[in-house]
């Protein structure tokens, strides 16, 4: 009996609770701080500083410790974050916020164990920078083909950083942010060492975090009056959002289009306005179908034949008889009496909880609100390349600009201007359509494309290929853009390495944190067990945080890596 309540004893002693050390508090606080700053950095603050800052704030809490602590941190790091920048959708409803930043804090907990990993490691700026690379590509793929938002990329829209977009894209410029932020904190490790000795090593860091950024400036981009012109307007008709249901708000959505792209003809006939070879209306422009409402027809055909060029139409369309299943659609309709809709895009990359609900028979029996979302998009196929009066584009729809693949087919494909017809309406005055923006202007560099992004609401804006705004509605706005602008055949680096570079940073972020890590500690591990390869010096892995490297590697670069003498009875 005595052998079972001992037994109990340990066994309830293993289960109990342990109150968190003071610096484990202490770490999660200032993970919880770090990542909440990094916000500071998107749009619509945007101050681009506070990326490598942040990074380098990261890295020095990783630093040296185990990577159970590094999983810890990286949550906390990641729930600061991820809460604040999704902040956004607490439009719908309590609840939403906190689930998505509760999902998408859980990709950090293994990049913190990764970081913590490769901190002691010989070059670990470099390995660390791969991980945030690494990280991304997971968190923009998986699950329900990912949610690739707030990427250290895309707080980079008008920064020294931004031109390499156009040589590597959204994974290159993340991780020279993050190269660039894992050496400043070398710097401040070397600095704290060796104060005297170490200063030429912390010159050398210091000027390599500022060398990484102006690089970009040797990067050539695409001139904005090269190629051929062609005038473009964007319609934004704006979305009522009060004392209406939801078909009296249909109906007034589409009317707001309708009315603005004829207060647009009207001043094409008075001469305020320049006749354009292309009209754009934004994602959703029309929520009814036009191919099963003769009157939603007549009325889209009514305000194209006005202006008298072809229009991208925006619409919802049912994807069958029951209309349970729609589309988001772009469609290319042409005035004149053998005009009509032609050409189609639908949109592929779908935002899952947004546009449908996985698995929807069982949410919609636990949470009840899901019940407000009665119908699921479904995804397209092909790329959203479109041709209008001559004009070939590259359309992607909303959300679809934050993904690499679906950007870069569409330029590949032939598209000669972006445009990006957006639906930000339920998000206004969030700062949600301003990230989007940012997102938008990278792309134009990325691509060296000038782009056009049409919103309902706002905000509608003309971008050139170096990613600056050169004309911008504000929110809850009725109002058309117009402008010339150039179109462009020729093909970035980017788009000819296409995903290599993301493909090869995160395979090198991996094999740092579980592959030469592993390794390293496997062999160490076999080693101080063979009596043979045993060196007095050897000790198996396993000491406190900051006493050694996880990995054996030297601490430091310069430094003698640390080692703890073998322990024993002397005979």
């Amino acid at each position: 009996m005595a052998n079972v309540d001992e037994a109990g004893t340990r066994r309830r002693r293993r289960f109990r609770f342990r109150r968190p050390s003071a610096q484990s508090v202490r770490l999660a606080a200032l993970a919880l701080f770090a990542g909440a700053a990094l916000n500071l950095a998107f749009a619509p603050i945007g101050w681009w500083p506070v990326a490598p800052l942040a990074v380098a704030a990261f890295s020095a809490l990783v630093s040296g410790r185990t990577g159970r602590r590094g999983m810890l941190i990286g949550f906390w790091f990641g729930t600061g974050f991820c809460w604040v920048m999704f902040q956004w959708l607490r439009v719908f409803g309590p609840g939403a916020q906190e689930a998505v930043g509760i999902v998408e804090s859980l990709y950090f907990i293994p990049f913190g164990w990764g970081m913590a990993r490769v901190s002691m490691m010989r070059f670990a700026p470099l390995w660390q920078a791969c991980l945030w690379v690494t990280e991304e590509y997971g968190r923009s793929r998986w699950p329900f083909g990912g949610f690739s938002w707030g990427r250290l990329a895309f707080s980079q829209p008008d920064s020294p950083f931004t031109p390499l977009a156009a040589v590597g894209g959204a994974p290159l410029v993340t991780f020279a942010v993050a190269l660039s932020g894992a050496l400043l904190w070398r710097a401040v490790v070397v600095l704290r060492r060796d104060q005297r000795a170490g200063i030429k090593w912390v010159a050398a860091l210091v000027a390599g975090a500022l060398v990484i950024p102006a690089l970009g400036f040797a990067v050539p981009l695409q001139s904005p009056d090269s190629g051929t012109p062609v005038r473009i307007a964007l319609i934004q008709g704006n979305v009522p959002r009060v004392g209406f249901g939801r078909e009296e708000q249909e109906a007034a959505v589409l009317d707001n289009h309708v009315k603005e792209t004829e207060v647009l003809a009207a001043d094409i006939r008075s001469g305020k306005a320049v006749k354009p070879d292309l009209v754009v209306w934004p994602e959703n422009g029309s929520d009814m179908d036009p191919y099963s409402d003769p009157g939603v027809a007549a009325q889209i055909q009514q305000a194209v034949d006005d202006v008298g060029v072809p229009v991208l139409i925006g619409a919802v369309i049912n994807a069958n008889a029951a209309g349970t299943n729609v589309l988001n659609r772009l469609i290319v309709w042409t005035p004149g009496p053998t005009g009509g809709m032609g050409a189609t895009y639908d949109k592929t990359h779908l935002v899952p909880f947004g546009e449908y609900l996985p698995f929807r028979g069982i949410l919609t029996k636990m949470i009840k609100r899901f019940n407000m979302i009665p119908r699921d998009f479904v995804p397209g196929h092909g790329k959203g390349v479109l041709t209008l009066g001559g004009v070939t584009v590259a359309a992607v729809i909303c959300f679809e600009v934050a993904y690499d693949d679906v950007v870069r087919n569409a330029v590949k494909g032939g598209g000669q201007v972006l445009l990006v017809p957006s639906n930000n309406a339920s998000y206004m005055g969030t700062g949600q359509t301003y990230q989007q923006l940012a997102i938008a202007r990278f792309r134009a560099v990325e691509h060296g494309r000038w782009t056009m992004e049409a919103a309902t609401s706002g905000v509608s804006a003309v971008i050139d290929p170096h990613g600056r705004i050169l004309a911008q509605t504000g929110e809850y706005q009725a109002r058309y853009l117009d402008m010339q602008v150039h179109r462009n055949t020729a093909i970035t680096l980017a788009d000819r390495v296409g995903a290599w570079p993301e493909y090869v940073f995160a395979l090198l972020g991996l094999l740092a944190a579980i592959g030469l890590g592993g390794a390293a500690t496997t062999w160490r591990r076999t080693r101080a067990l063979i009596p043979a390869f045993r060196s007095p010096a050897d000790t198996l892995p396993g000491a406190p945080d900051g006493e050694a490297a996880p990995d054996g590697s030297d601490t430091d670069a310069g430094l003698q890596p640390v080692q703890t003498p073998a322990k024993g009875r002397a005979r």
